[in-house]
């Protein structure tokens, strides 16, 4: 069971709101609706200081990796180089739990990201 004490302005807003929004349940629902927005705000964080700590360590390693593995696939997770193969299949295993991962071929253009705009969260 989650406890929290709210300023009484916060508080008295929130309830306000809530019962205005549901019609039982008001401040149960509002209440779990919130942490859920500041759970998915959370996990975007982690996400992107995870890919900045990726875009770093490639950055750091390019030149390194370009004299001695070009053409070759790479995976970049959790900052640092994971491994290096022959072929995507060879790689792709690598770091499956990584929140970002940067797949390659070594002396290719990085493509460029795209955000769909939507997240799989699993409850």
């Amino acid at each position: 069971m989650l406890t929290a004490e709210l300023p009484e302005s916060l508080q008295l807003q929130f309830e306000q709101t809530a019962q205005k929004l549901f019609d039982h349940d008001a401040v149960k629902r509002a209440t779990i609706e919130a942490v859920e927005s500041w759970l998915a705000k959370q996990r975007k964080r982690w996400i992107d200081l995870e890919a900045k700590a990726n875009d770093q360590a490639f950055e750091k390693l390019q030149a390194q990796l370009e004299k001695e593995h070009f053409g070759k696939w790479i995976v970049i997770a959790h900052g640092k180089l994971q491994g290096v193969g022959g072929s995507l299949a060879e790689v792709n295993h690598l770091a499956p739990n990584a929140q970002d991962r940067i797949v390659m071929q070594v002396g290719e253009r990085r493509p460029k990201e795209i955000d769909l705009g939507w997240q799989i969260g699993l409850n």
